[in-house]
């Protein structure tokens, strides 16, 4: 699901938008007179289009006059698209410069009041980064890949005033059946990437392992979402809106 902006790019703009690797566009965005990239990946593409139909709605729903952080941010998709539903400010944080530099160009060419900016940093130092919590937080994606989501929530936590929406892999919940692990090795010639030497990996946990792991971060969860049974396989994900315990 690409994100449509009602914008004419300059012919130095549309330059510039050439300029940046093909890998760097998790989310792609069309102008009115052009259009970035779609990630060579296809498997990757794909997944971003389906997190986007899925949650576009809390969104846009959440963020109005807000401050917005968004976690593993990529290329700014959610960012930008907080950022047109009316946010006040957003932050990205993002591991990848080559993405930062993609979400930077896209926020440059906006025409918005909002305030808007992104770090390269490291989600296990994120309460250092920041000296005032966030109204509303964006975690769709990406806590599936680090070795101790259950750290990082309770940071979250911490920087949450009003909302969480989080995004993340699950495994069916039958008896025994908790977590599991996955290791993906680099795919050089689908534009694969790795953060972690020799390939990287990916948590899967059930619902119910899910819960128990915002109950330690802070959360109680106002709703859930799943895709239907039919894409579950394809698309074996755990969403979840949810509020600071009170």
């Amino acid at each position: 699901m690409a994100v449509r902006l009602d914008i004419e790019l300059t012919e130095s703009e549309k330059a510039a938008m050439a300029a940046i690797p093909s890998t760097s566009w998790f989310t792609q965005f069309i102008y009115r007179n052009a259009e970035s990239p779609i990630h060579p990946n296809r498997k990757l593409a794909e997944n971003n289009e389906m997190k986007q139909a899925m949650v576009s709605d809390w969104v846009t729903e959440s963020v109005k006059g807000k401050r917005v952080l968004d976690l593993f941010s990529a290329n700014g998709g959610f960012s930008i698209m907080a950022a047109l539903a009316g946010a006040k400010e957003v932050v990205g944080v993002e591991f990848s410069e080559e993405r930062i530099k993609c979400a930077q160009f896209i926020a440059s060419t906006l025409k918005s009041d909002c305030k808007i900016e992104f770090i390269h940093g490291d989600v296990y130092q994120i309460e250092n980064y920041f000296d005032e919590p966030f109204d509303v937080v964006l975690c769709l994606g990406g806590l599936y890949h680090i070795a101790d989501p259950a750290f990082v929530l309770r940071q979250i936590g911490g920087l949450t005033k009003e909302r969480l929406l989080m995004q993340t892999s699950q495994v069916l919940p039958i008896p025994g059946n908790w977590a599991k692990f996955i290791v993906r090795r680099q795919d050089k010639t689908q534009g694969g990437m790795t953060s972690i030497r020799g390939g990287y990996g990916t948590w899967f946990y059930s619902p119910g392992c899910l819960r128990e792991l915002l109950l330690h971060g802070g959360f109680d969860i106002v709703e859930e979402r799943q895709p239907s049974i039919l894409k579950r396989q394809r698309f074996p994900w755990f969403f979840a809106s949810c509020e600071p315990l009170t």
